[in-house]
C-alpha cells in the first residue's frame, strides 16, 4: 500500500525547499516518482487588460520569457535538491498559466499533492490566498498542506486522524491509508459538541477496519468545551504527532470555496503538515 506519484508545487516562497524537502521524503519512503510543478504565472500586462489591446505586443512577449525562465529556473533547483535527497525518479513541468489551471490537472493524477500553507503576512504575487483549500476542491484527492513556519524532519510516522461520521472524514482517511499502512503509531480522534449524540459505533468500524489492514489505531472520542478546531491543534500538539488528517469540509459557489469553521481555522493556524481531502 502506498503512493506511486507525488506531486509538488513549487513557487518563489521562501519555504518551498521545506516543502520539496517533505515532498522527497514520502516519495523515497513509498518508491514514488516525485513530479515538482512550476507555473509561470501570467505576465501583469495581460492580468491588468481590462480587455484592451496593448499597443505593443512585445511588452508581453518580453514579460512571458521572463517568468518562463524564471519558472524554469525554480524547477532546475527543485530536481537538484530531489536527487540530492535520493529520489529514484524524477521529473519537472513548467507550465505556463497560474497556479490552480497548471497544478490542479496535474493533480488530479497523482496520488498525493504536496503545498504549502498561505502566509497571509506574506502572500505571494499569482498565488492565490486560498489556493491550498481551492486545489483540494479541484483535484478529488489528498493534499499535504505544509505550514509557513517550523521544520518537519519526520512526517507520516505518528498521526492524528480527526474523525466524524461523514463522507469527508471517511475520504480522507481512505486517502491515508498508505501513510497510516507506514506509521508507528495512529489516533483516531472523535470530537464531540457540547450535547451531541455520544454513538460510538462509526469510531469502533474504522478501529476495527484498520486493523485488517494490519494498522494499529488507537481510538479516543473526547467531548469539547472549546471550539473544535483548537481542540484538534491541543491534542495534537499533546501527543506530540508529526501529522494530522482531516476532511476538508465546505462547498463550492463556482471558483470560491466556502469553509466550514473547523477546516478554515486549520488552514490558518496549522503547526503540523495536514493531510486533508475534500
Amino acid at each position: 500500500m502506498s503512493w506511486k506519484t507525488i506531486l509538488v508545487h513549487l513557487d518563489d516562497d521562501r519555504r518551498c525547499a521545506e516543502r520539496v524537502g517533505i515532498a522527497s521524503q514520502l516519495a523515497v519512503r513509498h518508491d514514488a516518482h516525485l513530479i515538482g510543478v512550476s507555473p509561470t504565472g501570467l505576465p501583469d500586462v495581460l492580468l491588468s487588460l481590462n480587455g484592451a489591446v496593448p499597443d505593443s505586443v512585445g511588452v508581453i512577449t518580453l514579460s512571458a520569457d521572463g517568468l518562463r525562465e524564471h519558472a524554469l529556473a525554480r524547477a532546475a533547483a527543485f530536481e537538484k535538491q530531489a536527487r540530492a535527497a535520493e529520489v529514484k525518479s524524477v521529473e519537472s513541468r513548467v507550465i505556463v498559466g497560474e497556479p490552480l489551471d497548471a497544478t490542479a490537472p496535474l493533480g488530479r493524477c497523482a496520488d498525493l499533492v504536496v503545498v504549502g500553507q498561505t502566509d497571509r503576512s506574506a502572500e505571494l504575487p499569482g498565488v492565490a490566498w486560498d489556493f491550498p483549500q481551492q486545489l483540494a476542491l479541484h483535484i478529488g484527492g489528498p493534499v499535504l498542506v505544509v505550514p509557513y513556519a517550523g521544520r518537519f524532519r519526520d512526517v507520516g510516522h505518528d498521526v492524528l486522524v480527526a474523525w466524524k461520521d461523514v463522507r469527508e472524514a471517511a475520504r480522507a482517511l481512505r486517502d491515508a491509508l498508505p501513510m497510516l499502512a507506514n506509521a508507528r503509531r495512529v489516533v483516531l480522534l472523535e470530537l464531540l459538541a457540547p450535547g451531541a449524540s455520544a454513538d460510538s459505533t462509526a469510531l469502533a468500524e474504522q478501529q476495527a477496519r484498520l486493523a485488517r489492514l494490519g494498522i494499529g489505531a488507537e481510538a479516543r472520542r473526547e467531548a469539547i468545551g472549546i471550539d473544535a478546531g483548537d481542540a484538534l491543534l491541543s491534542r495534537a500538539s499533546e501527543l506530540g504527532v508529526d501529522t494530522v488528517v482531516m476532511g476538508a469540509y465546505g462547498h463550492s459557489r463556482l471558483r470560491e470555496w466556502v469553509l466550514g469553521g473547523m477546516t478554515k481555522h486549520l488552514l490558518d493556524h496549522m503547526t503540523v503538515p495536514t493531510l486533508m481531502t475534500h
